[in-house]
């Protein structure tokens, strides 16, 4: 028989959320109360019991990964595009990943590989293509690599290769691999 618990909370909407496996915590962001958006570390056994409840002062906390001993957030915010935070202390040992000139997008994604910290820009809006700005594992700005010809990005991810891949959501559906060869370049499938 399978057994189905219900949690409750006084936040408004959960907007994402991860789960840290090497510690059994959930990691959970709430959709803003007007000023702030909430972050709590809960326990994987019983959501309710709380570890660490932060207001973080953005628009929305789109998506959150976690590699090593922190956790990456990926906000949209006018700002930050991000920030990165230690799981252990998360209140004490973080770092603001300041919004890098030219991104008028809010981030739709978030991946952490040993080249850096990637963020994912969709490329949704008018007269705009789909990014991935590239930062250190500290959060240092490094470049933005501009996918000329796709739109519409939804997710990413990195291989063994270190090679990035992009999904976009545009009809036909795309795939593509951006991949260091001297300089990022970028190969699109169907």
């Amino acid at each position: 028989m399978t057994i189905i618990k219900n949690y409750n909370y006084s936040e408004k909407e959960i907007s994402t959320f991860i789960v840290d496996t090497t510690n059994e915590k959930l990691w959970i962001a709430f959709e803003s109360d007007g000023s702030n958006c909430v972050l709590k570390k809960v326990s994987s056994n019983d959501p309710l019991q709380v570890y660490f409840d932060i207001d973080v002062p953005v628009t929305e906390i789109k998506k959150l990964f976690i590699s090593g001993t922190y956790i990456y957030l990926a906000y949209n915010d006018a700002t930050y595009i991000g920030a990165r935070k230690s799981l252990a202390n998360p209140t004490i040992t973080y770092t603001n990943i300041s919004l890098p000139a030219g991104i008028v997008e809010a981030p739709v994604d978030i991946i952490v590989g040993s080249l850096g910290v990637f963020f994912l820009i969709p490329g949704n809006d008018s007269g705009t293509n789909a990014k991935v700005v590239k930062f250190s594992i500290t959060g240092v700005y490094d470049q933005t690599i501009d996918l000329s010809t796709i739109r519409n990005a939804k997710s990413i991810t990195v291989d063994s290769n270190d090679d990035l891949w992009v999904v976009t959501t545009s009809s036909p559906l795309e795939y593509v691999r951006v991949f260091l060869d001297g300089t990022w370049q970028f190969q699109s499938f169907t």
